[in-house]
This record gives structure tokens, C-alpha cells and sequence, in this order.
């Protein structure tokens, strides 16, 4: 199996996202969604778009429509947008100038309507409660083409206990891990994100 691609989401601040950065993530995601425990205000996105960039990670903002104004523009700062709503691949067909991802309850159907249609390069693939945090039954997942899985990151009830050994059952492309590294809801520990980014790579 090919290099695990590594994202931590749900970063609020550039001293988080320079330790995920230094400890080996490959994408750090902003969440700019207002109910989120996890929100960043759209004046601050941006400028935490650069310090994630600059530290040596991609920035992914995540994002659920509508979007307001502030949001839209806070996206030029972004080459990634993650939706996590409940969008269809219509809806995604104005945002051409970003590479597009969508997080999704898992089920074989909805992956591979998704991966057919092309509206996205990235799935994030979740358990039946989407960003619960709880893990979910990844055999339905592992029992993927490899071609499929190489375009997905599993998400759902990820920490450093269990990534190695949910990398190994699944072999997705990536993990995706924002509660499984935090010590209290919306508060990132970065012991955790160094940990979890170990296992992950150990995987």
C-alpha cells in the first residue's frame, strides 16, 4: 500500500496547524460551517489559510450551502473546498475554480453515484451519523475496487488507537481525524494530532 495521506480537520488556530503540519499531515481543514463547534469566522479563514500553507500543509475549508458573502470570499483563499451538507453534484458545478471534495454518510450507492459523476476529486467517507465521531462497520467500504478507494479518506471514530488498525482493514487512500484528536469538543490537543499522525504513518 501506497504513502496514508493524512488530514486533520477542524483546526481554529496557526499554532495547531503548524504542529500538524511539522508532525506530517498532509491537509489541514478550516471549518467555516457557523453551528460547528469547530467554526472559524470567514475574516479569520483566510488568514489561517496562509499559516497552514505556510507551515507545509494544504488548507481544505469545509464548507455546507448556502454560502453567505463573507464565506464565498474567504474561499480565495482555499485551493479545496470539502462540502458537508447535503449537497448533489449539481450543486457543486459553479465552484470550478477549486478542487472539490464531499463528505458523505457511507453507503456503496451514494459513494459510487458520487465517484461516477465526477462533481468531486475527494470523497471524505463517514459512518451513518456523518462528523458524530463515532466509528462505524468498514466492510462495505474495504469491499471497494482499489480504484474507487484511492479517491477516498475515512472519516468516523478515527484516533490513535484504532487508525493503524482501520488503515490496514479499509486501505483507503486517506484519514480524516478532527474529535479523535482533541481534548474537549473543539479544542485540538496536540499531543493527540502528533500521536495520531504516528500511528497513521506506522500503518
Amino acid at each position: 500500500m501506497s504513502r496514508i495521506t493524512i488530514k486533520i480537520c477542524g483546526v481554529r488556530d496557526a499554532e495547531t496547524a503548524r504542529v500538524a503540519a511539522e508532525a506530517g499531515a498532509d491537509f489541514v481543514g478550516v471549518v467555516l460551517v457557523a453551528d460547528s463547534p469547530r467554526f472559524v469566522p470567514p475574516a479569520a479563514a483566510a488568514a489561517l489559510a496562509v499559516a497552514i500553507a505556510d507551515a507545509g500543509a494544504m488548507p481544505v475549508a469545509v464548507v455546507r450551502l448556502p454560502l453567505d458573502a463573507d464565506t464565498k470570499a474567504a474561499l480565495e483563499a482555499f485551493p479545496i473546498v470539502q462540502f458537508h451538507g447535503f449537497e448533489e453534484p449539481e450543486d457543486l458545478a459553479r465552484f470550478t475554480a477549486w478542487e472539490r471534495w464531499k463528505g458523505l454518510a457511507f453507503t456503496p450507492d451514494s459513494a459510487a453515484r458520487w465517484l461516477a459523476d465526477g462533481a468531486v476529486r475527494r470523497l471524505v467517507v463517514d459512518g451513518a451519523e456523518a462528523g458524530s465521531g463515532d466509528a462505524w462497520d468498514v466492510t462495505g467500504f474495504a469491499a471497494l475496487p482499489a480504484r474507487d478507494r484511492a479517491r477516498c479518506l475515512l472519516a468516523g471514530g478515527l484516533d490513535e488507537a484504532n487508525v493503524a488498525d482501520r488503515i490496514r482493514a479499509a486501505q483507503p487512500w486517506g484519514v480524516d481525524v478532527s474529535s479523535g484528536v482533541e481534548r474537549a469538543r473543539g479544542v485540538k490537543d496536540h499531543a493527540r494530532i502528533r500521536a495520531f499522525i504516528a500511528a497513521a504513518r506506522g500503518a
